[in-house]
Formats: structure tokens, sequence, C-alpha cells
């Protein structure tokens, strides 16, 4: 993606997008937030443990909640 003629301060922004969107892509490593209560809102693609019930959940891509019983 060319970019020549944008201004320098938008190019370093495009520039730092650009590395974030590399680390995640290439990263080893995957955390989910662990909270006490579930969200109130989740969204497609959310994933997150619930430490009081020792579960973990995410929305799929229909917006269902699927559960995980880890032990």
């Amino acid at each position: 993606m060319g970019y020549i003629n944008q201004p320098f301060d938008l190019r370093a922004y495009f520039d730092d997008i650009l590395s974030r969107v590399r680390k995640l892509e290439t990263a080893q490593r995957f955390t989910v937030p662990i909270v006490t209560t579930d969200p109130t809102n989740p969204r497609n693609g959310d994933m997150w443990y619930n430490s009081t019930s020792t579960t973990l959940k995410f929305v799929n891509s229909a917006g269902i909640i699927k559960t995980i019983t880890l032990t």
C-alpha cells in the first residue's frame, strides 16, 4: 500500500497500525481476560474466562454464547 503523498504524521500512524497488526498475527501466545461476571454485551468473537464459575466462554459467529467447562 503506497502512501508517498500523505503527511508524515499520517504515515507514522499507519506504520504503527501495521506494526500492531503484524504483532497480533505472529504472536506465539494468546490470552483471554479473566472476569468474575460475564460481560453484558459481548460481541461475535469475544472470549473470556469466568473465574467464579470456572468456565471459558466465547461468542460464535451466530452470536450464541458457548461455554466450555474446565476441570
